[in-house]
């Protein structure tokens, strides 16, 4: 299997719900590979979480605004 594809379906099931413990334990695969697509996916968490963060404070305080009249 290709390694691009591998980790794809990988980042997939910890998307889809599993637990990084999950993944390493159910994947056969080199573990390279798994150890390769959690540290991806939990990059691209950090970064989305990181991308979210100013647009939930801008909610919280357009709410906090609303709730004040």
């Amino acid at each position: 299997m290709e390694k691009q594809h591998l980790v794809a379906q990988l980042k997939q099931l910890l998307r889809s719900g599993y637990s990084i413990d999950d993944v390493r334990n159910l994947v056969i695969g080199p573990r390279i590979l798994v150890e390769q697509a959690i540290a991806e996916y939990q990059a691209q968490s950090l970064q989305r979480e990181q991308q979210q963060r100013p647009l939930r404070q801008q909610a919280e305080y357009a709410m906090y605004l609303g709730s004040a009249r």
